[in-house]
């Protein structure tokens, strides 16, 4: 929200006697911090993990065992809103002040109200932990056995060394309805906001809103003058950027269109095709329908990642004992939905 790219900001830890607020922007040994993250024999409890292991992984080369997430444990029991504080309100009957929630935590000092609520953030995750692993184990199999799965998947969790899409712009609402040339001016002024907000570390849309741009591209307006009059652009903005973005409106137009919109980045199972896609979608709605069923989050059932490599396999598994003989799925999922992935599979042959 402050910055052009994240950075990590803050580590809460809590253990059941005292609560730590370490900064990573000072200068700091982290060295004993990584060897407990990788201690397997010391739960880590966090909320919500993925953002934060792959925040750590991007700060410091370390690994991460020994992880319970209560945003999944939550999940598996079937809560529907599976927040901290809903949690706490629920099990705990704590009420938190979220007031700080969207603070900038790459200032300092840090206020009393913004140590107080990064305090929350953690001194209640280990009793809270112990109550739903209390739980998911007087609920039975499966829910402890999705619970360790999914902990190990964050644990391995790799961040993307692309942390910047220049390519961001072909998601923007409209950009798809834009004529040639306005894909190519588009494109043009995603990369200088790209350019601008990295000079300023300011996030994207603290520099030019995506509405701006694509209206821009639209429009087309040749002069400052033009962008204030059409109200595309607030006029401290027009001020500010207007010849660099005149400049780069003039030579995209100079250039001539962008035949095709390029595809950017896609999710793995955007590149599946024809017997593939049909796979996949007949176990996605297998999928759903059990995890409606069972009341809890269709990811817990099966990870998109297992269904795309279940529906690239060749030759494809028609019986449960060839899908155990894969080692693709673990042998929880095999027993409990081998039987039904394998008859999801075969609707499609």
């Amino acid at each position: 929200m402050f910055a052009y790219r994240e950075r990590l900001c803050l580590i809460q830890i809590s253990t059941r006697r005292r609560d730590y607020l370490v900064d990573p922007l000072a200068d700091i040994d982290v060295a004993q911090l990584g060897a407990v993250l990788a201690d397997a024999g010391i739960v880590k409890v966090l909320h919500g993990a993925e953002f934060d292991v792959l925040q750590l992984k991007r700060a410091w080369p370390i690994e991460i065992r020994g992880l319970f997430d209560t945003r999944v444990a939550a999940a598996s029991l079937g809560f529907e809103a599976p927040s901290l504080a809903a949690l706490l309100r629920e099990w705990l009957d704590v009420e938190v002040d979220k007031a700080h929630q969207r603070s900038d935590w790459g200032k300092r000092p840090l206020s009393d109200g913004q140590l107080e609520y990064a305090r929350d953030d953690t001194r209640y995750l280990i009793e809270l932990a112990e109550l739903l692993r209390e739980d998911l184990l007087d609920a039975g199999f499966p829910h402890m056995e999705e619970v360790a799965s999914e902990c190990r998947r964050l644990e391995a969790l790799v961040p993307d060394p692309g942390d910047v899409d220049l390519d961001d712009w072909v998601r923007l609402k409209g950009a798809s309805q834009l004529d040639p040339i306005g894909r190519r001016v588009l494109r043009d002024l995603s990369r200088l906001r790209h350019q601008l907000a990295e000079e300023r570390d300011k996030p994207l849309f603290k520099v030019l809103p995506n509405d701006a741009l694509v209206a821009l591209a639209r429009g087309k307006p040749s002069t400052p003058e033009q962008m204030r009059k059409s109200r595309i652009l607030a006029p401290k903005l027009a001020a500010r950027y207007g010849r660099d973005l005149q400049r780069v409106i003039a030579r995209a137009v100079e250039r001539g269109g962008l035949s095709r919109m390029p595809v950017g980045k896609r999710a793995p199972e955007d590149q599946l095709r024809g017997e593939q896609r049909e796979i996949y979608d007949a176990i996605r709605m297998w999928r759903k329908r059990v995890a409606e069923r069972r009341s809890t989050d269709a990811s817990l059932v099966l990870t998109r990642a297992m269904m795309v490599e279940l529906a690239r396999l060749r030759p494809l598994p028609t019986s449960v004992e060839k899908l155990r003989a894969l080692r693709l799925l673990e042998p929880w999922r095999v027993e409990e939905y081998g039987e039904a992935i394998v008859s999801a599979i075969a609707t499609v042959r």
